[in-house]
């Protein structure tokens, strides 16, 4: 079993450290030793976290000396010598993958939030000037704040203000956790054609720094962790109030609180990615960017694959479509418009000032159409995407539904001086 040993060094004590799950069963060895080393005149202590034990050398010898007599007194050690001098860097290294429960708090901005309310296992607190038990806050921020249980490796936390890349990357990270619950509030609350209504990212604070912070609850000398940074070099704000939040109430919120908590079919994790790519688009600072993020992000939940052309748009137009032929007409026809929008601007090299359309308007109706297939998915239960195509492609092969698709292809292909080419959904 693996150890390291880090002298005493002037009034510091020194400290032999080890994984401490692999010493759970080692209390007879650790007890042994304990009294071994004490005889040779060392003051020597267990920590109660179960981690090592810490030193004093009374005789003050050599290192070499101590650490030859750390060895034949804990001969079921394998010891090394700490490079560091840190025990926490050191137990970083012989930790492993251990996990740790943790609560991590991320403040929130350019929002308000004037009652605490809980979207899954994610709580959104309001600002302390609206909390009516501001002692019961677990957070430091006075702000509105999501907190959360997670579990987070023992040595990410061991290693906190190591470096700034470190601090770094456990900031982004517990912001990937906490914009995921944040994905759910922008899917009711925020809209292209009134962006100013989303709120900032999750952790950004008005200066342009991100903060969180970790409070670890399992045994540990770890106290609480406060973290703060330019962690994301390049953020976008919103110049205005933002939204006024309470608790979503959507229809689909039930099946994303689902996802939120681990739901993970194929479809389930198909509408986390288009979340998570409408949620790039709400902070994208070019239109062109918005709005094909959001059509490659459509395309990647529905999956049409072989279907190209005027398959691939009455597919979309189908599941969007309730059923109702009428409203599989106006879609089929607004994706059309959509689609001949982003093949210019792909295929064309366009900007949106060369194309009469509203760029806003174009975003927003890509982004209904995402939030419409959560709905759908939610309401019939589909798990994979060929639920998706079997529900299209029956009501493709509906007369009535041929009629209008027809109908439809003739009609914009003359206008746009085309050879019609009507697809066959045939079961």
């Amino acid at each position: 079993m693996d150890a390291r040993i880090i002298f005493p060094n002037g009034h510091y004590p020194g400290n032999l450290l080890w994984n401490k799950t692999e010493a759970l069963e080692r209390e007879t060895a650790i007890a042994d030793s304990l009294s071994l080393i004490r005889l040779k005149n060392y003051w020597a202590s267990a920590y109660p976290e179960g981690d090592g034990v810490t030193f004093t050398d009374e005789n003050k010898r050599s290192d070499a000396d101590v650490l030859k007599d750390f060895t034949n007194c804990f001969q079921w050690l394998d010891i090394a010598v700490g490079q560091t001098k840190n025990a926490n860097f050191e137990l970083a290294d012989l930790e492993g993958d251990a996990e740790m429960q943790c609560t991590v708090i991320v403040p929130l901005s350019k929002l308000k939030i004037e009652e605490t309310f809980s979207i899954g296992d994610f709580r959104f607190v309001c600002n302390k000037e609206f909390d009516s038990e501001p002692h019961e806050r677990l957070g430091d921020f006075d702000c509105e704040y999501v907190e959360f249980k997670t579990q987070m490796l023992y040595k990410d936390l061991l290693r906190a203000n190591s470096s700034l890349d470190h601090n770094n990357y456990v900031i982004n990270k517990c912001l990937a956790m906490a914009e995921s619950a944040m994905d759910l509030v922008r899917y009711q609350f925020s809209s292209f054609l009134k962006p100013h209504f989303t709120p900032n990212p999750a952790g950004q604070l008005v200066d342009g720094f991100y903060a969180i912070e970790i409070i670890p609850e399992e045994r540990t000398h770890i106290k609480p962790i406060s973290l703060s940074g330019i962690s994301k070099p390049i953020s976008v704000s919103n110049n205005w109030l933002g939204p006024e939040i309470e608790e979503p109430v959507n229809r689909g919120i039930g099946y994303l609180v689902e996802i939120l908590k681990g739901r993970s079919d194929q479809l389930a994790l198909g509408v986390k990615s288009a979340l998570r790519a409408s949620r790039q688009s709400f902070y994208a600072l070019g239109d062109e960017s918005k709005f094909l993020n959001l059509v490659f992000a459509l395309d990647g939940l529905v999956a049409p694959g072989k279907w190209t052309g005027w398959e691939h748009r009455t597919y979309i137009a189908a599941l969007l479509s309730s059923g109702s032929k009428s409203a599989f007409k106006s879609k089929l026809m607004r994706y059309d418009e959509l689609y001949e929008i982003r093949n210019r601007l792909v295929h064309g090299g366009a900007d949106f000032y060369e194309i009469d359309c509203n760029p806003a308007q174009a975003c927003q109706d890509i982004y209904w159409y995402i939030c419409e297939l959560v709905t759908l998915i939610e309401s019939n239960d589909f798990q994979i995407t060929t639920d998706l195509h079997l529900h299209a492609r029956n009501l493709l092969s509906q007369q009535g539904f041929k009629v209008v698709y027809t109908e439809v292809i003739n009609d914009v292909s003359a206008r746009r001086s085309r050879k019609p080419k009507i697809p066959s959904w045939v079961l």
